[in-house]
């Protein structure tokens, strides 16, 4: 079985692909009519790129889809779950693109609070990291939003236009989750334009602080923490009269700036916006978990302090900081755990092993699914297993997360 992740490099990609098709490098270059000297290079690192049409020749010859070569691919068990294959056709059915294919018949519109009420318990599964059910229900939300956009009038338009906004939002982040960062783009790119019909004014920054997580995933730190900032200015709101929710998406819209910053290097920046965003988590006093707005309040901020210094290899002032953590907060499971594995990154730089072995373990118990998924819990045990003296329990973590050892 061939793996091309898209984090491999191209040349790797290649290697992997022509071993797996049983050629040489002589054999691949004379069956896709490509200098071998081009092979040798992108297969030693020494070129990054190559065009696409030598992309198309190469690919060719070995079978496998051009896009796979250049981009990578997604394990063949995303590739095969009808879940995410329904997404896929939710988030851009073939009448987007083709009119007269939509039936015009008249659906009988939802029940809009059930509906909502609906995708609220779906964004509550989506930071439980129950993907698995997820992509069986989200489909058909997203589908029953449509029609109810499409039904209804007057006033319930506008709400029935939020519902279908934020059903979107949800899908875009599931299908990242499974490394569709484009099909993402492409959704919350239908979920800004819904959100210019609903009656919501935050909805629109939203989905920018969407759209700023996808590029800090794909390593667009620049953009992300300009679509952020540039986002929290246009809604900036009056610490004292302003409504909480706005407050909220205003902050976390700092804590995603901070974050691209931080991964930039830019750790003064990122300290100062994590501390403008502590200014508007005071304002309102308490974790807000709103699942129609944003995760915020004075235990995230805290939690991105954690995170912005383990950035900067401050690993004693993030341990420092951890300590007056609540993990007792109500925030989301999804942000508990990525709290706990910069805790445990911090832990294993400092060597306290066996404390980091520990915390990955409160990690797995918080959100197992999240834990899985994470590179960090990968990085963190791969570093453990290649100690000369390997802490107890680290290759019962291995097991878990899939790590040789």
């Amino acid at each position: 079985m061939m793996d091309l992740h898209p984090e491999m490099a191209v040349g790797d990609r290649l290697k992997v692909a022509r071993r797996a098709a049983g050629l040489t490098q002589e054999q691949l270059a004379e069956r896709a009519d490509v200098n071998v000297d081009t092979i040798r290079k992108l297969e030693q690192n020494q070129r990054y790129s190559m065009r696409v049409s030598t992309a198309n020749a190469l690919a060719n010859a070995m079978g496998i889809e051009t896009p796979a070569l250049l981009l990578g691919e997604r394990p063949e068990a995303a590739q095969a779950d009808p879940g995410l294959r329904l997404l896929r056709e939710a988030i851009a059915p073939a009448y987007d693109f083709a009119p007269a294919m939509d039936s015009q018949d008249a659906d009988a519109p939802p029940d809009l609070p059930a509906l909502r009420r609906a995708v609220e318990d779906a964004w509550t599964q989506y930071h439980a990291g129950d993907f698995g059910p997820l992509g069986q229900i989200l489909p058909q939300l997203i589908s029953e939003a449509r029609v109810a956009a499409r039904e209804y009038a007057n006033g319930s338009a506008a709400d029935a236009y939020a519902v279908l906004t934020k059903a979107l939002q949800l899908g875009a982040h599931t299908v990242v989750q499974n490394r569709m960062e484009d099909l993402g783009l492409l959704g919350l790119d239908r979920a800004r334009a819904a959100a210019q019909h609903s009656n919501d004014p935050l909805l629109p920054a939203m989905m920018l602080n969407s759209i700023a997580w996808i590029f800090l995933r794909t390593g667009r730190l620049a953009d992300c923490e300009g679509i952020a900032v540039t986002a929290a200015d246009d809604i900036e709101p009056s610490f004292r009269t302003s409504p909480p929710d706005q407050v909220a998406v205003y902050g976390g819209l700092l804590l995603s700036a901070a974050t691209a910053a931080a991964r930039n290097n830019r750790h003064d920046t990122a300290r100062e916006l994590v501390g403008v965003a502590k200014a508007a988590a005071q304002r309102i006093g308490e974790d807000s978990t709103n699942k129609w707005t944003t995760v915020f309040g004075p235990t995230p901020v805290a939690m991105q302090a954690v995170s912005l210094e383990t950035a900067a290899g401050e690993w004693g002032t993030a341990l420092s900081l951890a300590r007056r953590v609540p993990l007792s907060s109500p925030v989301p499971a999804s942000w508990k755990a990525r709290f706990l594995l910069d805790v445990a990154h911090a832990q294993a730089e400092t060597y306290r092993d066996a404390d980091a072995v520990e915390t990955l373990r409160n990690a797995r118990a918080v959100a197992p699914s999240w834990t899985q998924r994470a590179g960090l819990a990968n990085v963190i045990t791969r570093e453990l297993l290649a100690r000369r003296h390997r802490p107890r329990g680290v290759t019962a973590l291995a097991d878990f997360l899939g790590v040789a050892y």
